[in-house]
């Protein structure tokens, strides 16, 4: 027994360093190869050019012994507001997922324009799943109680990237009065969203670039533009508490919005031009934004995987590509194959991390 929780303990602390060649996916014709990739393509801008390719796949946890950790955690209550709950998963520790994204616990006080405090709480970040059959998702929890907002902030590790296309298959439910946002972040000048209110009709998201107040607190059209859902493959109207792909490239002077694969939107206004970490939130505040949730109200935001192409800081990728892949065709069907859909991006470039021990298997792509 001794020697096994011994293998156990060191298996999951080396997981993260492990790195194994790829398996290789499908490839997208008998006749085609799987290509080492050394730049990237993203869809809707085949001239922008990316260093780095992740990819995070909730769907493949599985594992029995990690069940205990899918269980959705009590909603926070109206004695819990400091925000000093634990993480809810060891999956979210330093040495797995948490090398990579963050769950924050930081508090905002009220303003006039923002009359409800906000706490984030690690409570409200967890792995669950539909039933007992069905891929794992990532949950992010926003919920009123009578004296506060309890919210849920997940920020990227990495502050330096600059320019991005990143890509997110979600759902959002709940009560009118919260924010579900995916945006890249450094000041409140310097910030890309795609956001979803809970207040807004089922089909519509926003895209926004920041600052959308000018100085004297007037709001700047350009900033925000409301986007109508298109359901995959179709021309029908969609909703946002179904399954969607969102995705915001962050290019030099231009942002481009796309929705399961279409693009919707491009915006030369307030696009940031300084290094920027990534952040998921699922927040209110009571300000008019998201609006003010009744108390009791409660709001969810559920991914089933993040994928990102990016570069960092200064880097110019143009001179060390030996090979470059648009991220889309390079394999169209992810590692497991699941009933959920299929990932329309890489499962074969350079190295895998392959997450073992007591969380089962999930797939970190690089």
């Amino acid at each position: 027994m001794l020697l096994s929780n011994f293998w156990n303990s060191l298996l999951l602390r080396l997981a993260v360093v492990s790195f194994q060649p790829c398996s290789a996916a499908p490839p997208l014709s008998p006749t085609s190869t799987v290509p080492e990739c050394s730049c990237y393509r993203a869809a809707g801008n085949e001239k922008a050019l990316f260093l780095h390719h992740q990819f995070f796949d909730f769907r493949p946890i599985s594992n029995e012994t990690f069940a205990s950790s899918l269980t959705v955690p009590p909603t926070i209550d109206d004695s819990q507001d400091g925000g000093i709950e634990p993480l809810t998963s060891p999956f979210f520790d330093k040495g797995l997922f948490g090398d990579y994204f963050t769950p924050a616990s930081w508090s905002k006080n009220v303003t006039d324009s923002a009359p409800v405090f906000m706490v984030n709480s690690h409570q409200n970040v967890y792995l669950t799943r539909d039933s007992p059959d069905a891929p794992v998702h990532l949950t992010l929890r926003t919920n009123r109680l009578t004296s506060f907002q309890s919210a849920s902030d997940l920020q990227t590790t990495e502050t330096a990237y600059m320019h991005a296309s990143i890509r997110v298959r979600a759902r959002v439910a709940g009560s009118p009065g919260a924010c579900a946002g995916m945006f890249t972040y450094l000041t409140d000048e310097q910030e890309s969203d795609i956001e979803i209110l809970t207040r807004d009709d089922h089909s519509t998201i926003r895209a926004t670039n920041q600052p959308g107040l000018d100085p004297q607190g007037k709001v700047i059209p350009e900033a925000s533009t409301p986007v109508t859902i298109l359901q995959a493959g179709s021309t029908a109207t969609g909703s946002w508490t179904d399954w969607n792909e969102y995705q915001l490239n962050w290019l030099p002077g231009q942002s481009e919005w796309l929705i399961n694969g279409v693009s919707k939107l491009n915006k030369t206004y307030g696009v940031p031009t300084q290094p920027s970490n990534f952040q998921i939130k699922m927040w209110s505040d009571g300000s008019s934004w998201p609006g003010n949730m009744t108390v009791g109200g409660l709001a969810t935001l559920d991914i089933e995987w993040i994928d990102m192409v990016y570069n960092v800081s200064s880097e110019a990728p143009g001179a060390t590509c030996r090979k470059t892949c648009t991220v889309d065709d390079i394999a169209r069907n992810p590692i497991p194959q699941t009933a959920s859909g299929t990932r329309p991006t890489a499962q074969i470039e350079m190295f895998s991390v392959l997450v073992l021990g007591a969380f089962g298997t999930a797939f970190f792509s690089y």
